[in-house]
């Protein structure tokens, strides 16, 4: 690749390169660590990778601690940046106006919780965070919000109000730890607010539950089943869409983002079913929408769901069973 690189020098770090931005067109870019003169690289400059319909995923390495102004600012394709807390200046813009930017995977070296609040805070768009750290793996969805300003002319001011439950959730990254209690607290305002979003925050807790207590995941899990059906439909209608970009490019292509696995509608549903997290009845309507839009292998999985000879199922009342052969309820004891 052919990288424009800015040499410089201070007591702090020595010799080293502010990266400037890259000639070639690339859909993958890979930040390196130094040149050929093993010259670290430590800085990404302003505007170094604005305004490109190419990227559409960013690794960047340890050795980079400042990510200065608008370095990725309105790359409308981008959906992944991937980079670790070595990041301990972060300044405004770097990832604003990022249309498709869908996850953030921070691998936590340093406890450095900066650069994940940082990122939060330069935006309002829905984010996922892939959190790796010593002792286990976090996957936190931060809804967006949107800033609504009201003039108050009897007052001769201007009010603005908050939209969304994003804010309150960004609210629980401090700078030295998240809040994954006070995370989970929030769940009964976003599932009133924004059942979709809310489906993705209960679907990532159980995937990755660093730090989930027992009574939040019985009510991430409670939640999902009673909106199973509704859910899953959705995931079903919008089988074989594809997400368009910027210029038209493809940006559906699948990366490994959070995203990318919801959209799966196997995987999706997969979920559901290896959890019993869907009732019998219920995937039966289910097969039914999906053979009338011609999924054949969803109707497979839900089928042979609906059909097992386990005799107890879960409903949607806590500790309550539903036993296939009587339909009598028995509580567990």
């Amino acid at each position: 690749m052919n990288y424009k690189f800015e040499e410089t020098t201070d007591e702090k770090n020595g010799k080293y390169l502010i990266i400037k931005g890259c000639e070639d067109s690339c859909r993958q870019l890979v930040i390196p660590e130094s040149d050929s003169n093993l010259v670290p690289v430590r800085i990404i400059g302003n505007h170094a990778f604005s305004s490109r319909d190419d990227l559409v995923e960013v690794a960047i390495p340890n050795s980079v601690h400042t990510i200065l102004g608008f370095a990725f600012h309105n790359c409308g394709n981008l959906k992944k940046i991937s980079l670790t807390d070595s990041v301990t200046e972060y300044l405004d813009g770097g990832t604003r106006q990022c249309e498709s930017l869908e996850e953030i995977e921070v691998f936590l070296e340093n406890g450095n919780n900066y650069i994940i609040r940082r990122i939060l805070e330069d935006n309002d768009r829905r984010l996922t965070f892939r959190m790796h750290m010593p002792d286990g793996e976090a996957l936190l969805v931060f809804p967006g919000f949107n800033y609504d300003f009201v003039e108050n002319t009897m007052a001769r001011t201007i009010q603005f109000a908050i939209e969304g439950t994003g804010y309150a959730y960004r609210e629980c990254v401090k700078s030295d730890q998240i809040g994954f209690r006070e995370y989970d607290n929030l769940f009964s305002k976003v599932s009133a607010d924004d059942k979709g979003t809310a489906e993705m925050i209960a679907m990532a807790r159980i995937l990755a539950p660093y730090e989930l207590s027992e009574d939040a995941r019985i009510a991430y899990e409670k939640w999902l089943l009673e909106h199973a059906l509704k859910s899953l439909t959705i995931a079903v209608d919008n089988e074989g869409t594809v997400s368009k970009g910027k210029a038209g490019t493809n940006t559906g292509a699948n990366i490994g983002t959070f995203d990318d696995y919801l959209r799966d509608t196997q995987e999706h549903t997969a979920f559901y079913l290896e959890r019993k997290l869907i009732t019998k009845a219920d995937a039966r309507k289910l097969a039914h929408i999906a053979a009338d839009r011609g999924i054949t292998a969803i109707v497979s999985m839900l089928m042979d769901y609906a059909e097992t000879d386990s005799d107890v199922e879960k409903s949607g009342d806590e500790g309550v069973t539903n036993r296939k052969d009587d339909n009598i309820l028995e509580l567990d004891f």
